[in-house]
C-alpha cells in the first residue's frame, strides 16, 4: 500500500468522524408532521445510518410534503432505533425487511425495499429515498411529477433520456468491465423482455406511479434475466437494473435534470437534491458541508 493510499484513507476516516459529529444535529431538530401531498416516502435504512436517514427524509419532507412515511427496517434496527424514528416521525410506518421476500426472486441487497414499493403501489405514488441523501432547496420538477402521477429517476449526466433497449445495449458495450449492470445491459435488445425501454438512473431516488401490476412486471423481468445470467443475477446491484427497468417503462417517465439532482462531484452550488452514494461519501467533505447546510438553512 503505497503512501498515497495511506493519507487517502486516513483522510477519509477523518472527514467521516467530523460528519457523525455533525449529524447528530438532527436530533435537536423538531418531529416531522405529516404531509398533504397524497403519496408514499419510503426508505430501507439499516442501523448505521438511523441518523443520516433523518436529515434525508426531514430535507426532502420539508419541500415534498409526504402523507405516509415508511422505513423498510434491515434486521441491524434495533429497538433504540425504533423509538428514535417515532420521536421524528411519530406517524411513521415501520415495515420488516424479511416480510417482503418473494420465492422468484433474489434475497438481500435492497431486493426487500422494491418488493415493498411494488406491495404499495397498486394503490399508491411511492419515493424511494435513500438513507444517504439530502435536499437543499425546493425541487419543483419532482413535486410537479408526483403531483401529475408521472415517473421520475435521479440521472448522472446532463440531458439524459429514457433509451430504447438496443441503444441500453450499444451503453452497456462501452463498459470496459463486467460489472452485473453491464453484462444486463449487453443482453437487453435480445432479452425478449416485455417491456421496451430502460434508463442508467439510480434507484436511491426514484419517484413509481400507482401500478397494481409492478410485481408481475418485476417477477417477468427477474425471470428472464434469472435464465440469462443464472447465478449472477443474485449479485448486488440487479435490484438497481430491475428499478431502472421498471420506473423506464412507467408513464410520463424522466430523467431528472442534471446537475440539479445528482450525485455531487466538485460543488454543491446550484444543487436541489443530492445522493452522496456510499463509496465516494468521505472522498471529500460535500456530504458533511450539505448536512451542515441542511441543518442550518432547511431543518432549523
Amino acid at each position: 500500500m503505497n503512501l498515497s493510499t495511506v493519507l487517502h484513507k486516513l483522510m477519509s476516516r477523518f472527514r467521516e468522524r467530523c460528519y457523525k459529529w455533525e449529524v447528530r444535529g438532527v436530533l435537536e431538530t423538531s418531529p416531522l408532521q405529516r404531509g398533504h401531498r397524497q403519496f408514499v416516502a419510503l426508505s430501507m435504512v439499516h442501523h448505521k445510518d438511523v441518523l443520516p436517514y433523518l436529515v434525508a427524509i426531514k430535507t426532502f419532507a420539508a419541500f415534498t410534503s409526504p402523507h405516509r412515511i415508511c422505513v423498510v427496517c434491515d434486521p441491524t434496527i434495533t429497538e433504540e432505533d425504533r423509538t428514535t424514528f417515532r420521536h421524528h416521525i411519530p406517524h411513521i410506518e415501520l415495515i420488516k425487511a424479511e416480510d417482503h421476500r418473494h420465492p422468484d426472486l433474489p434475497v438481500g441487497g435492497t431486493w426487500e425495499r422494491l418488493q415493498a414499493i411494488c406491495s404499495l403501489s397498486p394503490d399508491n405514488y411511492v419515493v424511494q429515498v435513500d438513507a444517504d441523501t439530502i435536499a437543499l432547496m425546493d425541487m419543483p420538477h419532482v413535486v410537479a411529477a408526483i403531483d401529475a402521477g408521472k415517473a421520475f429517476v435521479i440521472g448522472e449526466e446532463p440531458n439524459q433520456p429514457i433509451m430504447t433497449l438496443e441503444q441500453a445495449t450499444e451503453r452497456g458495450y462501452r463498459w470496459t468491465n463486467q460489472h452485473i449492470q453491464a453484462h444486463v445491459e449487453r443482453l437487453l435488445s435480445t432479452s425478449n423482455v416485455p417491456m421496451q425501454r430502460y434508463v442508467r438512473g439510480c434507484s436511491g431516488f426514484t419517484g413509481f406511479p400507482a401500478d397494481p401490476e409492478m410485481l408481475n412486471k418485476a417477477l417477468a423481468f427477474s425471470a428472464v434475466m434469472t435464465r440469462l445470467c443464472g447465478d449472477r443475477w443474485r449479485e448486488w446491484g440487479t435490484e438497481q437494473i430491475t428499478s431502472n427497468y421498471l420506473v423506464a417503462n412507467a408513464h410520463g417517465a424522466a430523467v431528472l435534470p442534471y446537475p440539479e439532482y445528482c450525485t455531487p462531484k466538485g460543488t454543491l452550488s446550484g444543487l436541489r437534491f443530492g445522493h452522496f452514494i456510499g463509496f465516494i461519501r468521505f472522498s471529500n467533505n460535500l456530504y458533511r458541508q450539505g448536512t451542515k447546510l441542511a441543518l442550518a438553512n432547511v431543518l432549523r
